[in-house]
């Protein structure tokens, strides 16, 4: 099995077809160039894990060429220094510039192999090094991309993490489509997103497509020629790197990072880096599609209980459904997060899922009830925790759910929490579930009124039993709808 790859420069083509098959015959892979400026370009066109250079060479010199690789390719390729008696100097200076190691000219075949041997050795040190260093911060982003089980935050969060660790100026993210099997751009940094135009990109297609296609990564520049150098220049790309992710053997998507202004390359360590990287952001996928296969599983259960309660009293249907949009325009009015707003959602949907244990004649009775029929409905938010207490993820949707009976004042039910004490997405549901039974809903024994009458009693009881800041809210939502 071929070992590592090796580019040897030097302008004496003799030399180079000696150490050509010395290292050839010990099974590495080798590239040659004549002068100094053709290893430049090879080193920037191709991955290498040596280069072996003599000092004295016309267009470009030794110590020009390690000087341009270190500054503009990498600070760690390990490069080994060909030298005669008359630059010994000059070989010990280069040592301080960064090479491995110098032999001289005329070598032995030992000589040769135990000097690549050893760079390579310490190279793969390096790397192991620089593979740890990686994994130590990146361990802790397991511990954040773990925890967070919404694919959309979770998406932003690696493109985050990308930029982060490597100062890529555009960050992408692309999964896999398990129906059309095309990639799918989720997440970015750096570049614009418009959801009314989705990018998809087939396997084999553009630099995402050859990296989701070879399942291999991509560490481009420049001076690489062919197609994908086409692509660079139409994207205006001076660097990218494009790492697949996948679990398990299965291709979930690609990252890609690109710097354009930036005059900084990707290097071996930036591709070390996303490569962990990748792989913790592969499981965290994974787990996130997996909770959200669940949750929906148990939503869709939910709800058909929801529905069921409904279903028993013709009277509300579709209540839940129209409670939960308002509860949701309410809180986008407030300037409540995306992450709040969803289990705000959830929860109104499911606000009423205790009822399934009242018993018909007290929900279904079509006059007021009685003190202690009265007691007994009061029970719904708890008898609806209870339900949902054998379900994971669902605690803050049951503190919102338990809550939605309180009053402002304190005088609601089943804790008795007053203001600010009452978690808002309950205050939110409480405002929206009133203001939409009294309009929609009709009973034997109240009619339904109009939206604006509505208001004016959630106004009355503003401060007593609704929250006035949730109520105000409710005002602006209205008049945006044009329904006041």
């Amino acid at each position: 099995m071929p070992r590592e790859n090796i580019l040897i420069v030097d302008d004496e083509p003799v030399i180079l077809n000696v150490a050509s098959e010395i290292l050839q015959k010990a099974d590495y892979r080798i590239t040659t160039a004549g002068d100094g400026l053709e290893g430049y370009h090879k080193v920037k066109e191709g991955l290498f894990d040596l280069i072996i250079t003599d000092i004295k060479m016309p267009k470009m010199n030794g110590m020009d060429l390690i000087q341009k690789i270190r500054q503009e390719i990498s600070t760690d390729m390990p490069i080994i220094i060909m030298t005669g008696h008359g630059t010994i100097d000059i070989a010990i200076e280069s040592l301080k510039h960064g090479t491995h190691d110098f032999i001289m000219k005329p070598f032995t075949s030992h000589d040769l192999r135990e000097s690549v041997e050893d760079a390579i050795r310490k190279s793969n040190l390096i790397k192991e090094n620089i593979k740890l260093k990686a994994l130590l911060p990146i361990f802790e982003v397991n511990k954040r991309l773990l925890s967070e089980l919404n694919i959309e935050r979770l998406m932003q969060s690696i493109a985050a993490e990308a930029a982060r660790y490597t100062g890529a100026e555009r960050v992408s993210l692309m999964l896999m489509d398990r129906q059309d099997g095309c990639l799918t751009l989720k997440a970015s940094r750096g570049m614009e997103i418009y959801p009314d135009k989705p990018i998809k990109i087939k396997p084999g297609e553009g630099i995402s497509g050859w990296v989701a296609e070879k399942m291999e990564p991509l560490l481009l520049n420049e001076s690489i020629k062919g197609p994908l150098k086409d692509m660079m220049i139409k994207n205006e790309i001076k660097s990218a790197l494009c790492m697949p992710i996948i679990v398990k053997g299965e291709m979930l998507g690609v990252l890609n990072l690109s710097n354009v202004n930036n005059a900084r390359i990707f290097t071996h360590s930036d591709m070390e880096t996303i490569s962990v990287l990748c792989g913790q952001a592969g499981i965290a996928i994974e787990n996130a599609r997996l909770y959200e296969k669940i949750e929906n599983s148990y939503i869709g259960i939910i709800e058909t209980l929801a529905n069921a309660i409904e279903a028993r009293d013709p009277r509300i249907a579709g209540h839940a459904m129209r409670m939960a949009d308002y509860s949701c325009s309410i809180a986008a009015e407030m300037g409540i997060s995306e992450g709040e707003i969803e289990l705000i959602n959830k929860a109104a949907l499911l606000h009423d899922i205790g009822k399934i244990g009242i018993p018909d004649r007290i929900l279904l009775k079509p006059e007021s009830l009685t003190d202690e029929e009265d007691v007994i409905m009061k029970r719904h938010p708890e008898i609806g925790v209870k339900i949902l207490d054998r379900i994971d993820g669902f605690k803050e949707i049951k503190r919102l759910i338990i809550h939605h009976h309180e009053f402002y004042n304190g005088e609601g039910y089943p804790s008795g929490l007053k203001g600010e004490e009452i978690p808002v997405g309950s205050r939110i549901i409480a405002v929206a579930d009133a203001f939409e039974a009294m309009t929609a809903t009709t009973r034997p024994y109240r009619e339904s009124v109009k939206p604006i009458d509505a208001v004016n009693e959630i106004k009355r009881m503003s401060g007593i039993q609704f929250d006035p800041q949730v109520m105000d809210a409710l005002v602006k939502v209205l008049r945006a709808k044009g329904a006041i």
